[in-house]
């Protein structure tokens, strides 16, 4: 999403091939068509294995990394640390498709000592801000490479998601959950003030060794790592809704056994029993 810009200054390429000779010049323009992803269903099969754990019991993800915020036309800066914990759930259906239940509780913490924030001085407005930490229930549906809502969604927001094989490198397979998100502007009410048009663009990519995949693995316990990224509209709470630019929630995490409360350091895990006591497993 939103990769690279094409840069249409690049004629060195051009020079190098004409020096290359003829031949080079033949084998370079040769395209590959394959189907990179390949079969959705098989895809599907390779996606849930690296995000379940053997015979589709729910799992842990401990996560943690870095909130980014770049307005237009201003450098990016670095705002919070983010510290979080999600369980995820899997639940197969008759025609192959499979529903998917999410829930996870994160923080936004400070940079230099990493606990949660009360407030937080903003500095692209110089304005002290209460900082809102999360508690995300999410629920999809998965069916081959789409991801489709779980869930009706208001009216106007649009919604697109995709899983891809990203990438098989030195025996590493990579697999992504991409969603798009657009929600429409919304006029001033007693309550709320007008909102302009908003994006939620998340970027996840699951790793995990090409070999943990094989059929004859299908019954273990696979590890799977995962980074995690954003292009989103500033949260309400930066006081920064009517300004142009994204915030990027850059952050790196694992999956884990569900009763491994090891991955939980013991700030975060009091944090959370203190402020919502039924989320822990």
């Amino acid at each position: 999403m939103n990769r690279a810009k094409f840069d249409p200054l690049r004629r060195g390429v051009s020079m190098a091939l004409l020096a290359a000779g003829f031949a080079s010049i033949t084998e370079a323009a040769v395209v590959d068509t394959r189907n990179v992803d390949g079969d959705p269903a098989a895809l599907l099969r390779d996606f849930i294995r690296l995000r379940t754990a053997p015979g589709g019991e729910p799992v842990m993800w401990r996560y943690a990394g870095i909130l980014v915020g770049k307005p237009e036309g201003e450098m990016a800066r670095p705002l919070t640390r983010i510290e979080g914990v999600s369980y995820t759930q899997a639940t197969p259906r008759t025609d192959g498709s499979i529903d998917w239940q999410l829930e996870e509780v994160g923080y936004y913490c400070g940079l230099d000592d990493g606990l949660p924030l009360a407030t937080l001085n903003n500095p692209f407005t110089g304005v002290e801000v209460k900082v809102a930490h999360y508690r995300s229930p999410q629920k999809l549906r998965f069916v081959g490479n789409r991801i489709e809502p779980g869930q009706p969604l208001p009216p106007g927001i649009e919604f697109r998601g995709e899983i891809r094989r990203l990438a098989t490198v030195a025996g590493r397979v990579a697999l992504t959950e991409d969603l798009y998100v657009r929600m429409p502007a919304t006029p001033a009410s007693e309550t709320r003030p007008a909102r302009p048009v908003r994006f939620a663009n998340s970027m996840a990519t699951f790793h995990a060794a090409q070999s943990d995949l094989a059929p004859q693995n299908s019954s273990k316990w696979t590890a799977c790592e995962f980074s995690y990224t954003t292009l989103n509209s500033f949260a309400p709470w930066l006081g920064m809704e009517a300004t142009p630019g994204v915030q990027d929630m850059r952050i790196t995490g694992a999956k884990c056994r569900i009763d491994d409360r090891s991955a939980l350091d013991g700030w975060l895990r009091a944090r959370i029993a203190q402020d919502h006591p039924n989320f822990l497993r």
